[in-house]
């Protein structure tokens, strides 16, 4: 960046950090108080890890910054319809040739114009093949190449045939080239063509931001913008009570009831794209076989813990990691019936009668009530001889140790969403080459079923390897398939706000409601 912008975005920190105690004028339980000064406050409930696309994207962390600070070539809306965004259209040439046509006139918030060789540059970080972005096999899978024909064309070929690319690239942030090139190991440096500018980040406490006003876009409703860390339960809480923020999510559902009553919020619960698992490191014994795996599947109580922990209208993940209304399922499979006698006699036929001990590894506020859940799974494993110490670290530490083969932990509590509905992409979280996954050895069958359904030429073909990738993957039990987790949120009454089930928090979501 010039000197000048650098100058302007340094002043405008300092008068955002001024504005921010003056958020809300009420509290939850006094007098209704409107956002002051046009700032939006937004809890969120991760630690920072990095506002680069390509090196940190949790959407409720990174990933609801980034929204507004980034943009893909299409996105969903807050309905769920896919919609054109740096891209204005779109056409499949031919079964692996996709053509873009570019918005025009788009300017990156530095100044720089956006043009096709930002896409390319874009693409090219992931498919470099000496590339430590952790995400980057994902993109090799079905991308080959990109090219562009000119500042507003982007052609993209394919691996195989990809039905699903305008609908993957919803959540594939575009970054102007001249800038990631100038400040390639800088987690905390941000320029996109969204509606808003970062001023200030501090990974541990949020970030600020302001209004982009060269935005090709409708212009958003807030001058500016703070994200706020909650990243426990009672921060969280507190934070509703003290009236400080203006909407936040991930609330144990016992908690909304502590605003029934408010004059200042209202509260919510409906589903979400997320499915929670237990992942495991099959890289550590006894995890290793299919057996002892099954047994911990059938050793847990889905259906007692959403009734009492969660206290959601949610059913256990019926033996798939996908559950609709977002994602299309397999209707043939059903999830592992509580049965703890045939848990114990599946241990017993791996060599483990009196069970084996195990770590569960926990993020510090990540998860919907996950640390009672995380109790009573512990105290059912251990009816069956599992023996469970739960661990927990702050989300960034706890993800990097999760890409670990040999430390990550036996099990580990997590949730995926994403910002699209491929379901080879969905599926495509569980296979071998993610970074989150450790089997003992690939899972070449798994694996193959899932190219499948990436290279798939009809719905219809890409819905019969889906679901025989989910009968396979429930088969070897790769997770302990646990349940979706609701959305919950605290928002203030006067702000206007569709819930995402992604969880994306996009300020230029909110609006007032009309008096």
């Amino acid at each position: 960046m010039s000197p000048s912008p650098r100058t302007r975005l340094l002043a405008a920190a300092v008068a955002l950090l001024a504005l921010a105690p003056l958020a809300a004028c009420g509290t939850a339980n006094g007098s209704s108080g409107a956002p002051a000064g046009d700032n939006l406050v937004i809890g969120i409930s991760r630690k920072l890890t990095a506002l680069d696309p390509a090196k940190g994207s949790s959407v409720d962390g990174d990933g609801s910054i980034q929204r507004a600070i980034y943009e893909g070539l299409t996105s969903y809306d807050a309905n769920q319809q896919l919609q054109p965004q740096l891209a204005t259209s779109w056409q499949q040439t031919d079964q692996t040739t996709w053509t873009f046509t570019l918005r025009d006139g788009v300017t990156f918030s530095d100044g720089s114009p956006f043009t096709a060789s930002d896409v390319v540059f874009t693409f090219n970080r992931y498919l470099d093949p000496n590339t430590k972005i952790t995400t980057a096999a994902a993109v090799k899978a079905f991308v080959s190449s990109v090219e562009a024909p000119d500042d507003h064309t982007v052609v993209i070929h394919t691996k195989g045939p990809y039905l699903d690319l305008p609908d993957r690239l919803a959540n594939f942030f575009i970054q102007d080239e001249t800038f990631v090139k100038a400040h390639p190991d800088d987690v905390k440096a941000a320029v996109g063509t969204g509606p808003y500018v970062l001023d200030t980040v501090d990974l541990e406490n949020g970030a600020t931001l302001h209004r982009n006003d060269s935005y090709w876009g409708a212009e958003p409703q807030w001058k500016t913008v703070a994200y706020k860390v909650l990243e426990t339960e009672a921060a969280r809480v507190q934070a509703a009570q003290a009236g400080s923020i203006d909407v936040a999510i991930q609330y144990e559902p016992a908690d909304l009831k502590l605003f029934g009553k408010s004059k200042d919020y209202t509260t919510g619960s409906q589903w979400s794209s997320w499915n929670n698992t237990l992942r495991l490191n099959e890289n550590i014994k006894p995890l290793d076989d299919v057996r002892v795996r099954q047994a911990l599947n059938y050793a847990i109580d889905k259906q007692a813990i959403i009734r009492d922990v969660l206290g959601a209208d949610v059913q256990p993940l019926a033996g798939q990691a996908l559950a609709a209304p977002y994602d299309k399922v397999n209707p043939d499979l059903t999830a592992y019936p509580y049965d703890p006698a045939k848990a114990r006699q599946l241990l017993a036929e791996a060599g483990y009668p009196q069970g084996f001990d195990i770590e569960l590894g926990l993020s510090t506020g990540t998860y919907v009530a996950q640390d009672a859940a995380a109790q009573v799974i512990a105290k059912q494993l251990g009816e069956v001889g599992v023996r469970v110490n739960i661990t927990q670290q702050a989300f960034p530490n706890w993800v990097q140790r999760t890409y670990s083969d040999q430390n990550a932990p036996g099990l580990y509590y997590i949730g995926y969403t994403s910002g699209y509905k491929a379901i080879a992409e969905r599926l495509r979280t569980y296979a071998t080459s993610n970074a989150q996954t450790h089997y003992a050895q690939p899972d070449t069958t798994y694996d193959g079923l899932v190219a499948k359904v990436t290279t798939a030429t009809t719905a219809e073909e890409q819905q019969q390897y889906a679901n025989q990738a989910t009968a396979q993957f429930r088969d070897q039990a790769h997770v302990v398939f646990l349940w979706p987790q609701p959305l919950t949120y605290v928002v203030r009454k006067n702000l206007q706000w569709t819930p995402r089930p992604e969880h994306w928090l996009e300020p230029q979501e909110f609006s007032p409601k009309a008096s």
